[in-house]
């Protein structure tokens, strides 16, 4: 524990740059898949929402065990309209 702790308080500016580089990278490669995967996320919930309760939409959907999800999605219904049902535009479309 000792040892970590001497080379991140800066006994060795080699190793702190070095450190420093390492996150540098790290951010600039995962900062991209992360943003993509909550993208990705945010799509499958629209979608399960869709399918699970799109009769609100006006998307008839038959299943007896779509009531079942229902509990967990309440809380999360308004959000989800105002969502699915925002208005877009051409710039909404390039920035997303």
């Amino acid at each position: 524990m000792n040892r970590l702790a001497g080379h991140f308080t800066g006994n060795s500016r080699l190793g702190k740059l070095k450190h420093i580089l390492k996150s540098i990278l790290l951010g600039a490669t995962a900062y991209d898949m992360v943003q993509e995967a909550v993208k990705m996320k945010s799509y499958i919930e629209q979608a399960l929402m869709a399918v699970s309760i799109g009769d609100m939409l006006g998307i008839p959907i038959i299943s007896y065990y779509r009531l079942r999800l229902l509990p967990h999605w309440v809380p999360l219904i308004q959000s989800w309209k105002t969502t699915v049902l925002k208005e877009r535009d051409i710039i909404d479309k390039i920035v997303s």
